[in-house]
């Protein structure tokens, strides 16, 4: 028998960051560091297996990292196959997120396997999450569903019908890092990626009193299924805001907007 326990309890620790006193901050939110915040999403007891879902912060719309943590009479499993699938409901409706289901892979920590699921909802209609976990571990196998409370963020857009998600840098940090966009269309229940566009980009920094600087990046191009990738190379941590630009064939070109995120 699979049991669930469902935790919705944020602990907090440590102090807020520092905020530097530049237009730029007083304008925009900071995000938090992932040490400051830890979130416990549920608990899937199968026999002797046990399945903790954690994420380092709390899961929002876009890319979030999260965590399974397998074991197995309390020792940690070696090797497993775990996924997530998160899907938005409302009454009948239900709409998988883009990218589909994510393979959580295994990391340094023993028995702690993690992925980034893409979270993107219907723009302007209501509804909740689920977190379909899917498992084959230590002779248990499955498949359990979570309940999941996702916080709105800044990195998916709604722009001319299409959503635009900003898919990784997860947690932009300087130096070169690739960066990643995925661009959907809604049709009824299905996203449809657009594969056709072009991006340009433009990183700026705010330094306050009118002064900033942008940064080195090299403009994503279209790799599959809607995903468009390049690289930026952030040479100063602090506030950012990316400006992207879209053009599509037969289309005027659309400007999205990602203001207010941290570089570390």
């Amino acid at each position: 028998m699979i049991r669930i326990t469902l935790f919705f309890v944020v602990f907090l620790a440590g102090c807020a960051p520092s905020i530097t006193d530049t237009d730029f901050f007083r304008e925009h939110p900071t995000e938090t560091n992932l040490e400051d915040t830890w979130v416990e999403l549920g608990v899937i007891k199968d026999g002797r297996l046990t399945i903790h879902l954690s994420a380092p912060d709390s899961l929002r719309i876009g890319a979030s990292l999260l965590w399974a943590e397998a074991t197995v009479d309390g020792f940690p499993v070696s090797d497993g196959s775990f996924t997530v699938l998160a899907r938005w409901v409302a009454g009948t409706q239900m709409v998988v997120t883009p990218l589909g289901a994510v393979k959580l892979a295994g990391t340094d920590t023993p028995g702690r396997f993690e992925g980034t699921p893409l979270f993107v909802a219907p723009h302007g209609e209501e509804g909740h999450w689920q977190l379909q976990i899917t498992y084959a571990a230590a002779g248990e196998s499955g498949e359990a569903i979570l309940a999941a409370d996702i916080q709105s963020s800044i990195w998916v857009q709604y722009t001319d019908g299409y959503y635009v998600s900003w898919v990784q840098p997860v947690r932009p940090a300087t130096g070169l890092d690739v960066i990643e966009f995925a661009l959907h269309r809604l049709v009824e229940e299905d996203f449809v990626p657009l594969e056709n566009a072009r991006i340009d980009l433009f990183p700026w920094m705010d330094m306050g009193a009118g002064q900033g600087h942008s940064t080195p990046y090299e403009a994503p191009v279209h790799v599959s299924n809607g995903r468009y990738r390049g690289s930026v190379n952030f040479i100063m941590s602090g506030g950012w805001e990316m400006t992207v630009f879209i053009e599509r064939p037969g289309a005027a070109q659309d400007t999205v907007q990602f203001n207010g995120f941290t570089v570390y």
